[in-house]
């Protein structure tokens, strides 16, 4: 009975139907502390980001900021083509002078396309100019699959990324600027004694939840990157192409939850874990454990955890000498639904060769009485 269990589990992995889905046209999960990948939808699909573009606008200006002597309480100067942007605004004013600090909050919590502008023109010259330092950063990070026209996602035949790429850009703005980062979790922001509230409403309504941004066009539908952490684990969720902000909201919470509620981190092994002691041949030690030389972790489903398999591989038997952490053989792992883990099993310890002499003792036991090498595996 058991055997026919564990059968039809690896029937229903095969077959996807633990597999979640999502209405969202494009969608990614990913662990921040793995970087695995839990849930893919189209993820390479190119599409126009809209205003998740002003996450690399941000890091831009975070950047700066890190590594100059630019300060959020340095002033721009509003342009008129920053002021006449059209499409959600911070209301900034012609020729007004305006801190770096509130154009991130503008941006960040407004979605302000003006402020976006105006932060672009401030520190390149020219939205342009700009955009080009952007296209840096994003070949840099390895998104490969980006071309940005402007600061403020403005909707353009050639401006265009993916959830995948966007999600890789999600997890280095919070890895790079960790206190800067808190700006991405304000509820709400005034400027001109106009409130507006976050339009990423996963901050109400998600546990954890601190962040990104929203992003909407005609084109592009409804999209949002979203990252929550709870206890000392984080996920981001990428997701385009929903329907509504009702939809972009309950596709990306349910997203989020599914990743913390269904599956975990596991530490498979730990960094220098005995995995198994085996002979060797013309050493001034008879045997050698083989260790795990770094902490093998994975997000791991319940069943998953259940149904892992194991198999060994190394020469047998093991030629002295042998120096520590030389690479003696690998343990690949098997698990439903993932690709096969292959973790290096390395030396303990050093081990020298047996002198002339003693090898000639070892050859002539092994003539009359065999060899015992293995015999237990």
């Amino acid at each position: 009975m058991k055997l026919f269990i564990l059968l039809v589990i690896n029937l229903l992995f095969s077959l996807n139907v633990f597999a979640i889905d999502t209405k969202a046209d494009e969608a990614i999960v990913i662990d921040y502390n793995t970087g695995e990948v839990l849930f893919e939808k189209n993820a390479d699909k190119k599409m126009p980001p809209a205003s998740m573009t002003k996450i690399m606008t941000v890091y831009v200006a975070f950047d700066r900021l890190k590594q100059t002597n630019l300060s959020v309480n340095d002033e721009c100067t509003i342009s008129p083509r920053a002021y006449k942007m059209g499409g959600s605004r911070t209301f900034l004013e012609i020729d007004e002078r305006v801190s770096i600090d509130v154009l991130l909050k503008g941006i960040i919590v407004q979605s302000g396309n003006d402020a976006s502008v105006a932060l672009a023109e401030c520190l390149a010259g020219t939205e342009s100019d700009f955009a080009q330092l952007m296209n840096v950063y994003a070949q840099n990070m390895g998104m490969f699959n980006t071309n940005f026209i402007n600061s403020s996602g403005w909707p353009d035949e050639n401006h265009f990324s993916t959830v995948r790429d966007l999600g890789i850009l999600s997890n280095t703005i919070i890895r790079d600027f960790p206190e800067m980062y808190e700006y991405f979790a304000m509820k709400e922001f005034l400027y001109n004694e106009i409130n507006q509230p976050n339009r990423n409403r996963l901050l109400t309504h998600v546990v954890g939840s601190d962040g990104l941004k929203t992003g909407y066009t005609k084109k592009s539908g409804w999209g949002i990157s979203g990252s929550a952490k709870r206890d000392k684990r984080r996920i981001t969720v990428v997701i385009n192409g929903t329907n509504s902000s009702r939809s972009r909201l309950n596709e990306s919470s349910y997203l989020i939850d599914w990743a913390f509620n269904q599956t975990s981190e596991v530490t498979l092994f730990k960094k220098g874990e005995v995995i198994k002691n085996v002979d060797v041949w013309l050493g001034n030690k008879p045997t050698i454990n083989l260790v795990i030389k770094e902490d093998v972790i994975s997000i791991l489903s319940f069943d998953q955890i259940k149904l892992i398999e194991s198999s060994i591989n190394y020469n047998k038997p093991i030629d002295a000498p042998i120096k520590k952490g030389d690479k003696l053989g690998n343990i690949i792992l098997s698990i439903p639904g993932k690709d096969k883990i292959d973790v290096p099993l390395i030396a303990q310890n050093d081990i020298k060769e047996v002198n002339p002499l003693m090898k000639s003792f070892a050859a002539i036991k092994y003539l009359i009485f065999g060899t015992s090498l293995d015999e237990k595996q």
